[in-house]
């Protein structure tokens, strides 16, 4: 059997035993058949209520979305970018079809100030549109109303400025200007006439209404990866005239700030009393040099080394952020005030920079992100986007750090604002992506996040799995449709406790890599960060566990049970350090400053038989922990030392130091001694992590996820040797891939009558040039590279294995089927079974392997069956 013929045209077999329930002509979910293949062989249609528009306009209040008649918005959203908005109305149509099915209730158009979008390139300047190509958007605009699905746009994503806008310097500046669209004030003046045009003056051809009059049209992104942040390392390498009134901003910014150069020295002088500023700088005549951006100082050349000392950096990032604060309220203020503008704004930049962060959350209303798990990289000085390119093909599911979900969009989130994982994917050739794809699903429902917008829906006509592109990729195509389900079928409960981070401004703008391994918390409850100003932080009501990023020695909590700790004990933005963390005042403990070992444990944090390898940086005086906690944490006896202490009066468990693994366990200790949450120490070290609510367990060391709810149920990643779930989804002779099942009757799944059993593996184009990178051949961890994308068809790699794949739930089998590798699904409704597999040839039985004697079923090369349940084999 030929692997290019493993997607095959569908057709039904029909059972004379019943009636079916199901669709005459069912949907195509082979991808070398259509251009735009079904998700699932059930219609997701009711998660997406048509038309939309009918609730208002989106408002964001609090954390979350809302509509204007008061209730809860969510939304499961796909990106469509550059030249696929500008496919033919007919196929646009059909996608918008094909989204609604898929559960999908937004769609983010992006790109379309490029080549290929509305801004006409012919013309002398970048203000012009394309009379065609912006009736393309509004057609987008009033069909996916139509579809029930609402509709996210961009103002500042790749237009490229000319010399007769009126712009400097066009061509040094690069497509979308950035960083420049955020202090040069010509293009700020630019980019409020774009919106303006697009938003205010343009009439949608099939609504009728202004884009800013429509209530289909929900969020608007002010720009896309921009700012100074994200462009970070262009700071001392601008063009002109734009580095000179860089430099000029900057030198007003530090006068304001210091007034004088003396002063200025004075706050850029650490410890050793080395000063970041030069003798020649002169901040009375505008001389001092802008910083150096980075949080690796031994990585910048060495030219611009001398100029990236903390205190610079440090300044620099306040400044920035200042800088941000400014263009965010006058673009706003813009939109808001003369265009009318409702909906929702926000500004995407780098995500895991807390002072980028802070400036959008004190200006926009939701805070938007992306997630991408094993994004291609290049090798150094090599063209991206061109072969060869990297990755690593790590199971998504085994990994708990700043690459991982959890871990990072826990980072990027801030209390008191809607949050937005506004491009996602787990991405190819990744072999773990499907999994990827439920883990998303699950823990967005679980973090109650607001909107996940998968990226992207290429329109290629060519069937070719790529590093984004879902369309054509039943890996990631395969479990959109359940994960719409999941999602906004609120299947999967929110957590029941919060974690909040506060950041002071010491802790926000020392700036030095802000990613800690505690944020792997978000594994097992939600995480979002706050900001205060000043000493003092006082928790909102909802706050479980208030946990400090441990960046300074300055902090006072209140309001909520709390984690204190000592970690980097600075005490201001040159570095300077502090000899003790603030809290320890509130109990007049002095710590001592030479480190110790040798302590015992009686459960927090460590267990009684474990002996830590770190000594402890600032151990307590044991005889004054007694005097002001019956339970010290952490006992060295023979030294009068204690780790830490146990208050539960003020419910507070505080050390004066912890290491930065140690956090994490601590934390987790926290959350069981105030909240209730069970904690086993061995499960952290080995990474394993079970959801607050019970229904999400993630075991990091097999790299496997399982959902146990009572709509759903699944099994992901490393299946080996597992056989499911007690009384539930139960399989045998699998061994990776991801298996989920749904029930679709608002019932349990055990006692559901209509429900959706899917499985699938890796999708691969035929002919694609993958493999481990020659020079990492003897590194299990090593890198892989991709030579070669293949022109297809897209394989499964589906081929008849020796022994079946069984599926149960709640003790019945419900298939068994030769099968390695490849893809499956079985809808049931009522006693109608639908069963569909994309590897004709293998032997497959609805139900348990056929008595002796009786025949096994093999799937046709249609790939469709269908029967009565109980029909006899």
């Amino acid at each position: 059997m030929k692997l290019s013929s493993l997607f095959l045209a569908a057709a039904l077999l029909f059972s004379a035993a019943v009636r079916p329930t199901f669709a005459q002509n069912p949907p195509i979910l082979d991808p070398n058949k259509t251009p735009y293949p079904r998700a699932s062989l059930h219609d997701f249609s009711d998660l997406v209520p048509a038309p939309g528009g009918q609730k208002g306009f989106l408002t964001a209040k609090g954390d979350h979305f809302y509509w204007q008649d008061g209730t809860r918005a969510k939304f499961w959203g796909i990106n469509v970018a550059n030249t696929s908005l500008q496919e033919s109305d007919a196929d646009i149509a059909a996608m918008l079809k094909n989204f609604r099915a898929a559960g999908f209730n937004l769609v983010r158009l992006h790109h379309f100030d490029e080549r290929g979008g509305i801004i006409d390139l012919e013309a002398k300047d970048s203000r012009q549109f394309v009379v065609a190509r912006i009736k393309k958007l509004d057609y987008w605009i009033a069909k996916a109303r139509e579809n029930g699905i609402y509709v996210y746009l961009d103002l500042l994503d790749y237009r490229k400025f000319k010399v007769a806008d009126g712009v400097a310097n066009p061509d040094a500046i690069g497509r979308s200007a950035k960083p420049y669209a955020v202090f040069d004030p010509r293009l700020i003046e630019l980019q409020q006439e774009y919106a303006r045009k697009l938003m205010r003056e343009h009439i949608n051809q099939y609504t009728g209404l202004a884009y800013a009059d429509d209530p289909a049209v929900v969020m608007l992104e002010i720009y896309d990866e921009n700012g100074l942040f994200m462009r970070r390392g262009l700071w001392r390498s601008m063009p002109a005239p734009y580095a000179q009134n860089f430099k000029k901003l900057w030198n007003e910014w530090l006068k304001n700030e210091y007034g004088t150069t003396a002063k200025l020295r004075a706050a850029w002088t650490d410890d050793s009393g080395k000063s970041a500023l030069f003798a020649k700088e002169m901040l009375e005549i505008g001389g001092v040099e802008v910083p150096a951006m980075t949080w690796t100082p031994n990585q910048v050349s060495v030219a611009d080394r001398p100029y990236s000392a903390l205190a610079r950096r440090s300044d620099g990032a306040r400044f920035a952020a200042e800088l941000h604060r400014r263009y965010f309220r006058q673009m706003k203020g813009f939109l808001r005030g003369e265009l009318q503008i409702k909906v929702p704004l926000c500004a995407t930049g780098r995500y895991d920079d807390l002072p980028d962060l802070s400036s959008q959350a004190a200006e926009l209303d939701f805070i938007g992100c992306n997630f991408y798990y094993d994004h291609p990289y290049w090798g150094k000085n090599a063209k991206q986007w061109q072969l060869p390119s990297y990755f690593h093909n790590k199971n998504p599911l085994s990994d708990v750090g700043e690459t991982s979900m959890a871990a990072a969009t826990g980072l990027a989130r801030v209390q008191g604002k809607p949050f937005v994982v506004r491009e996602w994917n787990y991405c190819w050739p990744n072999k773990g992506r499907a999994a990827g794809m439920l883990e998303a699903a699950a823990y967005a429902a679980f973090h109650d996040i607001d909107a996940m917008i998968l990226f992207v829906y290429e329109t290629n006509k060519s069937a070719r799995v790529s590093y984004f592109n879902v369309r054509s990729d039943p890996a990631r195509w395969g479990m959109a449709a359940l994960g719409a389900q999941i999602y906004l079928g609120n299947l999967i409960a929110p957590a029941t406790h919060k974690i909040v981070v506060p950041y002071g401004p010491i802790d926000t703008f020392t700036y030095t890599k802000y990613h800690n391994p505690f944020y792997a918390m978000g594994w097992t409850t939600r995480v979002e960060n706050d900001f205060f100003s000043g000493k003092n932080y006082l928790a909102d009501g909802k706050t479980s566990l208030i946990v400090p990023p441990g960046r300074s020695s300055i902090g006072q909590y209140s309001g909520a049970p709390a984690l204190l700790y000592g970690g980097l004990l600075n005490r201001d933005l040159s570095g300077k350090l502090a000899a003790q963390p603030d809290f320890l005042g509130d109990y007049g403990i002095t710590a001592r400053t030479k480190p110790l070992s040798s302590f015992v444990y009686d459960g927090l944090v460590f267990d009684a038989l474990e002996v830590p390898k770190a000594p402890v940086a600032l151990p307590l005086p044991l005889d004054r922990v007694h005097a002001v906690s019956s339970r010290p944490v952490g006992t060295n006896e023979a030294n009068n030392a204690a780790h830490g202490f146990l208050d539960m009066g003020r419910k507070r468990l505080v050390f004066g130091s912890l290491g930065r693994a140690q956090v994490l366990r601590a934390a987790l200790d926290a959350l069981q001694v105030f909240q209730g949450v069970p904690n086993d120490h061995a499960n952290t070290v080995h990474n394993v992590f079970r959801a607050d609510t019970g229904e999400i367990f993630r075991d990091a060391a097999l790299g496997r996820l399982i959902l146990q709810a009572p709509q759903v149920q699944a099994l992901c990643g490393n299946l080996t040797g597992l056989s499911g779930i007690s009384g539930g989804l139960g399989v045998a002779n699998a061994h990776s891939g991801a298996l989920v099942a749904v029930s679709l009757d608002g019932k349990p799944l055990v006692r559901s009558e209509r429900y959706v059993i899917k499985m699938v593996t890796d999708a691969r184009n035929l002919d694609e040039g993958v493999a481990r990178d020659p020079r990492f051949l003897r590194s299990s961890s090593g890198q892989w590279k991709l030579s070669t994308f293949g022109r297809g068809p897209v394989t499964t790699r589906g081929k008849a294995s020796a022994q079946p794949v069984q599926i149960s739930l709640g003790g019945e089998t419900l298939l068994s089927v030769f099968l390695e590798g490849g893809s499956f699904e079985l809808y049931v409704d009522g006693k109608s079974r639908q069963f569909y597999c994309d590897t004709p040839g293998v032997r497959f039985n609805l139900g348990a392997a056929p008595k002796a004697g009786a025949k096994w079923k093999v799937v046709s090369a249609q790939g469709f069956s269908q029967e009565a349940r109980g029909a006899k084999s």
